[in-house]
């Protein structure tokens, strides 16, 4: 075990891993983040001067009846409104993982979890609580990410009515009341609290001259703000090495705390701009030449565009602007989730999905317009075209109008990335083959691919689920939930842990004048090769998998989807006799669900094949007619050679 952690992590990092584990056994991490009153925190506060000083966002100078004609046709248009949300949240419900409504009125509810209903103990110090336990603890965090708030701006500036500003406030000293600094499960992550920490100033913008917006209540958010930056500065060192959206999202969490409550935060003399020197590396290091992210999920993707977007108003509310070293790598990361994206909004979701949605401010889960438009409009003067997703652009950056359309963009075609898209005028395909892995890969997903086809994703990848979830249901990482040929259930990758996969399975590419081809040896023995070919009416796939030494194996092609009737759109032979069989909603295993939404699932189907030999070729086609040979295909009756 300890080699591949070597080979692929580095000593470095070995080290630092032992270091963080004896200082949180030892106490170390107690004593650098003590817990603490509120009162300890923003003292000298002056809230005259925070009013007259403090940076204004667009969201505070929009004037309210003036928009809300526009939010409210657009509530009309999706059919739902805010204000119904604000007011269930006041009844006690919330939104969770922008999905369902849970009841979370219990006094408890800070520390309850919504997946479970069991609480976690909020009197122990943060470092002292595990996060690895029967639940999941994303079901604790979520209603602490504060997504309610973001529903409760929205209604204030639908209707104007005084109790939504009064509810947020009384919440937030709610929440502080049971949340002392460094106490609790809510304090464990600096992430996370950077996350709460952008809510509680976006909602405070909106709210900053409303007469319930006090004094008094100023200098809670001023204490709020800086405890909260000196969670994350006591700890940002684990935050960056993480290689990931923590790091990111922590900087621009001290970044937000520093512009809006300078000299508040207890940065020690000449670090509170800390941010400002990390920030570009962290983006040189994590967002590769084409602009993929090193997390390798386009949910993960969306949440780095939000945080860069609000990272630029944040510094546009000061008269400044990001360096160029961070708005490029921005730009090309708005340019690649803007070439997954689908007309309407839709992606071809890979990676984990933990239901991050920095910005709940228009659109569905889904729907990816908000967040990919608000970043076309801030990094590149571009929009999307008009619609109600642009409720989120409006609310950050103001009624100023982009100056173009986007460019359009061609199929996507990112090796560093490991991302590829061929394209259709009836669909896409869209296909995962990482060559090289800088980060840790989050699923083992070489080869998957994906399908659209006349506006519906026919077969795809089922999301998350859980990072926690008890039994065989792994988060829907394993090959065995992508649509890849698999040896018999084996993964592609060994399984260190829940965010760790090692060795690490890279591809090669071929590109062919038809199309794309990658294979790798992910699996002992076995060579695994897939090739796509786009036809006039449609798009093949070619599977072939064949033992190094002439062995034989048992190989399961596995295509998922929402659907019966989109899988059945595939046309699947094989070389070899071969079993097929539909399965829906496993109760063991997995197979057969999709998870649209962390924390939920539904029944869905898994189509699968099996065959057993030494060397099996699986043909799969989806718009055209097909006939498979022994050394040939035929496509509408034209012949493809099979290599």
């Amino acid at each position: 075990m300890l080699l591949p952690l070597l080979i692929h992590l580095g000593p470095r990092w070995l080290l630092r891993r032992a270091r963080w584990a004896c200082e949180r056994k030892l106490g170390v991490w107690e004593r650098r983040s003590p817990m603490r009153p509120w009162k300890e925190f923003a003292v000298g506060f002056d809230a005259a001067a925070w009013r007259r000083d403090a940076p204004r966002l667009p969201l505070a100078l929009l004037d309210r009846t003036q928009l809300a004609p526009q939010l409210e046709a657009w509530s009309v248009e999706t059919g739902a409104t805010p204000v119904a949300e604000a007011d269930a949240f006041a009844r006690g419900y919330a939104r969770v993982f922008s999905h369902q409504l849970v009841e979370v009125g219990r006094p408890d509810r800070w520390t309850r979890n919504v997946l479970t209903g069991r609480s976690l103990d909020p009197r122990r110090h943060w470092s002292r609580i595990p996060d690895a336990g029967a639940d999941d603890i994303k079901g604790v965090w979520e209603l602490s990410r504060f997504p309610w708030a973001y529903a409760l701006v929205r209604a204030w500036l639908r209707d104007g009515a005084d109790r939504h500003v009064e509810l947020f406030w009384s919440t937030l000293e709610d929440w502080m009341a049971r949340n002392p600094p460094n106490r609790g499960p809510n304090w464990m992550c600096g992430q996370e609290a950077s996350l709460r920490l952008i809510a509680v100033t976006f909602a405070l913008q909106a709210f900053r001259d409303h007469p319930a917006t006090t004094d008094e209540r100023l200098s809670l958010a001023a204490r709020f703000a800086a405890a909260t930056a000196g969670r994350i500065g006591d700890h940002l060192a684990y935050a960056l090495s993480q290689k990931n959206n923590h790091g990111i999202a922590e900087l621009i969490g001290l970044q937000t705390a520093a512009r809006f409550w300078p000299s508040l935060c207890g940065f020690p003399h000449g670090e509170e701009d800390v941010w400002q020197d990390l920030l570009p590396q962290q983006c040189a290091e994590l967002i590769g030449p084409d602009g993929g992210f090193s997390q390798h999920s386009t949910n993960y993707h969306r949440l780095l565009l939000q945080l860069l977007t609000w990272s630029e108003l944040v510094e546009r509310s000061g008269g400044a602007t990001l360096p160029e070293a961070v708005r490029a790598p921005a730009v090309a990361a708005t340019d690649f989730l803007a070439t997954l994206m689908e007309a309407d909004g839709t992606v071809p979701r890979y990676g984990a999905d933990d239901g991050a949605n920095l910005f709940p401010l228009s659109g569905g889960y889904e729907d990816f317009r908000p967040a990919v438009g608000a970043a076309l409009a801030v990094f590149k003067g571009e929009r999307l075209p008009a619609g109600p997703w642009d409720e989120t652009a409006l609310l950050l950056l103001g009624p100023t109008a982009p100056s173009a359309a986007p460019a359009v963009r061609g199929p996507a075609d990112c090796p560093d990335a490991g991302v590829f898209t061929l394209r259709h005028p009836r669909g896409a395909l869209f296909f995962r083959a990482p060559t090289v892995f800088r980060t840790r890969p989050s699923h083992a997903d070489q080869l998957h691919v994906s399908l659209r086809w006349d506006g519906e994703w026919i077969a795809e990848d089922p999301g998350t689920y859980s990072y926690n979830a008890p039994g065989e249901w792994e988060g829907f990482a394993g090959s065995r939930f992508h649509n890849v040929v698999t040896v018999g259930d084996h993964d592609c990758m060994g399984r260190f842990g829940r965010f760790l996969w090692l060795p690490w399975t890279t591809c090669r590419l071929s590109r062919l004048d038809d199309g794309l081809a990658a294979e790798h040896r992910g699996f002992a023995g076995f060579t695994s090769r897939r090739r796509l070919v786009e036809v006039p009416n449609g798009f093949v796939i070619i599977d072939r998998i064949r033992g190094l030494l002439g062995q034989r194996g048992e190989f399961v092609l596995r295509w998922h989807g929402r659907s019966r009737a989109g899988l059945a759109q595939l046309t699947v032979a094989c070389s070899a006799p071969s079993a097929e069989e539909y399965v829906t909603a496993q109760p063991a295993g997995g197979e057969g669900w999709h998870s649209a939404y962390y924390g939920s699932k539904e029944p869905a189907w898994c189509r699968r094949i099996t065959a057993t030999g030494r060397d099996v070729t699986f043909v799969t086609a989806v718009g055209c007619a097909l006939r498979l040979e022994a050394d040939s295909f035929f496509v509408d009756g034209e012949e493809y050679a099979l290599e």
